[in-house]
C-alpha cells in the first residue's frame, strides 16, 4: 500500500518544532554567559587585579591545604547520608562507591553549564545499585532537600547572633522565629498532603497548572516514601548538619588563608546566603555571581574588595580542582548495574 511522504511544509514544520527547544537552550546559555562576563567586568572594574593576584600568591599554603582536605571529609559524610536514605528503600551501598559517585558528580557540575548533571549522575548510580528509577530520583531529591533545609536554618539562626546584621534588622527574633516556623510548616505539609491531590490538580488543570500539579505530585510521593522512617531521616538530618558545618569551616580556613578576619559566627550567615545565591541558574556555574556575592557580603564586615575577590577566585579554583579529580575518577571507573 502506498503511503505518501510528508510534504515539504510539514517536514520544515517538524524540524522547526524540534529545533525550537534547542534554540531556547542555546539562547539561555548565551544569556548566562553574557551575564557572567558582565558581572566579572563590573566587579573588576575598580579593583587592581595585580593586587588580587598578590593576595592569592601570599596566602597561607598550610591553611589552604587544610581547607582543601575538608572536601574529602565532606564526601564521606555525604556518602553516609546517601547510604542512610538508600537503606530506607531496602537497598544498600558501599561507602567508597558513593564517595566516588560524589566526586564524579562534581566533574559534571563543573564542566556542564548547570548543576543538574551531577544529580543525574547520582540518580544513575543509585539505579546501578539496584534501586528502581523512581526510588533513585526520590533518594537524590530527599538528599538535596535535607541539605537545603539545614543551610536555611544556619542562615536564620546566624542572623540572631551576627551583631553586624542583627543590629540593623528590627524584631530580628520575630523574623527568625517566623522563618523557622515556616520551614517546619512546609516540611509538615510536604509529608502530609496526599500526592493524589496534586495529581487531581494536574488532570483537571491545563498548561502551567497541569505542569505544576505533575511536579508537585512527584515531589510529594518522593518525600512521603520517608514518612515512616523517622529514625533514618533524623540520622540523615544529623549528617546534613555535620556536613554543612564542615562546609562553613572550609570557608573559614580559606578566609583566614587570605587574611579575611570575619567572625566565625558571621560565616555561618555569609556562606549559606552565598551558596543559595550561587545556586540560582542565572550564570555559567556561578561565574561572576560568586565574585559579586562575596565582594558585597564581605564589604559589610569591612573586608576590602581585593581580599574578597582573592577569596572568591581561590574558592573557584578549588571547585575546578574537584571537577578535574572527578573527571579522572569518571575515566577510571567501571560501569556495572548491580540490580
Amino acid at each position: 500500500m502506498y503511503r505518501p511522504g510528508p510534504s515539504a511544509s510539514a517536514t520544515i514544520t517538524d524540524v522547526a518544532l524540534r529545533a525550537h527547544p534547542m534554540q531556547k537552550k542555546t539562547l539561555f546559555l548565551l544569556l548566562k554567559l553574557l551575564f557572567s562576563v558582565a558581572l566579572i567586568l563590573w566587579i573588576t572594574n575598580d579593583i587592581a587585579l595585580d593586587a588580587v593576584l598578590g593576595v592569592m600568591a601570599s596566602s597561607n599554603a598550610s591553611l589552604l591545604a587544610l581547607a582543601f582536605s575538608l572536601f574529602f571529609v565532606g564526601y564521606v559524610i555525604a556518602a553516609f547520608r546517601w547510604r542512610t536514605l538508600i537503606r530506607v528503600q531496602g537497598g544498600d551501598a558501599p561507602i567508597f562507591f558513593l564517595v566516588r559517585s560524589f566526586i564524579v558528580a562534581l566533574f559534571f557540575n563543573n564542566f556542564l553549564p548547570s548543576t543538574v548533571g551531577g544529580d543525574v549522575v547520582r540518580m544513575y548510580d543509585s539505579w546501578r545499585l539496584g534501586n528502581s528509577k523512581s526510588d533513585a530520583v526520590t533518594i537524590v531529591l530527599v538528599d538535596r532537600f535535607l541539605g537545603v533545609i539545614v543551610l536555611l536554618c544556619f542562615a536564620l539562626l546566624a542572623l540572631m547572633f551576627d551583631k553586624t546584621v542583627a543590629g540593623e534588622v528590627p524584631f530580628i527574633a520575630v523574623w527568625v522565629s517566623a522563618g523557622l516556623g515556616g520551614l517546619a510548616m512546609t516540611t509538615w505539609l510536604i509529608l502530609k498532603i496526599p500526592a493524589s491531590y496534586a495529581e487531581a490538580l494536574a488532570l483537571k488543570g491545563g498548561g502551567i497548572t497541569a505542569q505544576i500539579g505533575g511536579v508537585l505530585a512527584k515531589v510529594l510521593r518522593s518525600f512521603q516514601a520517608y514518612r515512616h522512617a523517622r529514625s533514618a531521616v533524623l540520622r540523615a538530618l544529623g549528617l546534613s548538619i555535620l556536613l554543612q558545618v564542615n562546609v562553613v569551616v572550609h570557608f573559614v580556613l580559606l578566609a583566614r588563608a587570605v587574611g579575611v578576619e570575619v567572625p566565625v559566627e558571621s560565616m555561618f550567615l555569609i556562606i549559606p546566603v552565598a551558596v543559595f545565591i550561587m545556586m540560582l541558574p542565572i550564570s555559567i556555574n556561578a561565574i561572576g555571581v560568586r565574585e559579586a556575592v562575596f565582594v558585597f557580603l564581605f564589604s559589610l564586615y569591612g573586608v576590602e574588595s581585593v581580599q574578597a575577590l582573592a577569596f572568591a577566585w581561590i574558592a573557584y579554583s578549588f571547585t575546578l580542582l574537584q571537577g578535574v579529580l572527578g573527571g579522572v575518577v569518571f575515566a577510571l571507573r567501571r560501569e556495572r548495574h548491580t540490580g
